[in-house]
């Protein structure tokens, strides 16, 4: 039986678990909590935390996985990297460990999307707060984000006007969401929009209410949107995965923000309130590369 190997096996995962009993494949569960809910529906389960690339190739050899066998996470875009570390040691096909260490590096991601020529706004790259300081005394005033190299909202992620910095407030401990530098951003006026890509299609919703929207599709169209991030999608080897990203749409074009490799989170509650089993055609998608969303969704 092909078996997959499922990365963190918490209550957020178990719906993507139910739904995977049907795949007729033998799931090797990992989470680093030992009473994880969702290890009660894994065929076998490693208390093992995803950051822990070494355990979990040793999972891998003991279970003796190969080429044939398949590999997922629905938690935080971080396991990302140690799935894709997996699969590089055993010939498995994933996204490329390097596209996911540009994905979760700001910085990175930032200066890729510059050399591809999609539009980013105005950044500097700060590594003190000194630094900030000499930064934004060349700035206007007005409002700005600082977010660090490796943040996920809300963690070290600030906005503030220039006649009013809160200086005690930023981190300069490292961490896991602080590693090198913080990026100092102006926050740009217009709509905040998701934008869903998978295969041929996308979807568009409004960030802060989350509403699945087709208002905005002509300036997407005729700003060539989608054909850049499909770009980007393709110099990364991401083209068969749904690949999220987050933008500011202007009245004369846009700034992209962000890039994200975990689930949709705006795209399944939306599949949910229209009644649709959302993990059912992930799954299809990421496992069997079947793009089988309902069109209502895009």
């Amino acid at each position: 039986m092909k078996k997959i190997l499922f990365l963190g096996c918490n209550f957020a995962q178990i719906p993507y678990l139910e739904t995977i009993k049907d795949y007729n494949l033998k799931i090797i569960g990992t989470d680093i909590n030992e009473n994880a809910p969702g290890r009660l529906y894994c065929d076998k389960f490693f208390q093992c935390g995803y950051d822990s690339i070494s355990e979990l190739i040793e999972i891998g050899r003991s279970e003796d996985f190969s080429e044939d066998d398949l590999v997922f996470t629905a938690s935080a875009q971080f396991a990302h990297l140690s799935a894709a570390l997996f699969c590089e040691t055993f010939s498995i096909k994933y996204i490329p460990s390097k596209s996911v260490e540009i994905c979760l590096n700001k910085e990175k991601y930032y200066e890729h999307f510059a050399n591809l020529g999609v539009p980013i706004p105005e950044t500097s790259y700060i590594d003190s707060e000194d630094t900030l300081k000499d930064a934004l005394n060349e700035k206007d005033n007005g409002w700005y984000w600082l977010k660090s190299d490796f943040s996920k909202n809300p963690n070290y992620v600030y906005r503030f006007n220039a006649n009013s910095i809160p200086f005690e407030l930023f981190n300069w401990n490292k961490d896991r969401y602080f590693k090198e530098k913080y990026i100092l951003q102006p926050e740009h006026p217009g709509v905040s929009l998701r934008v869903n890509v998978y295969g041929d299609r996308f979807n568009v919703l409004d960030f802060e209410t989350g509403i699945l929207t087709h208002k905005f599709h002509d300036e997407i169209r005729d700003f060539g949107i989608i054909g850049s991030l499909k770009k980007i999608m393709k110099s990364l080897k991401l083209e068969e995965y749904l690949i999220k990203f987050d933008l500011i749409l202007e009245t004369s074009g846009y700034v992209l923000l962000d890039i994200g490799l975990e689930p949709p989170f705006r795209m399944r509650k939306e599949a949910i309130r229209q009644g649709i089993n959302f993990e059912k055609h992930y799954l299809d998608h990421y496992i069997k590369g079947k793009i089988y969303y309902p069109k209502s969704l895009d």
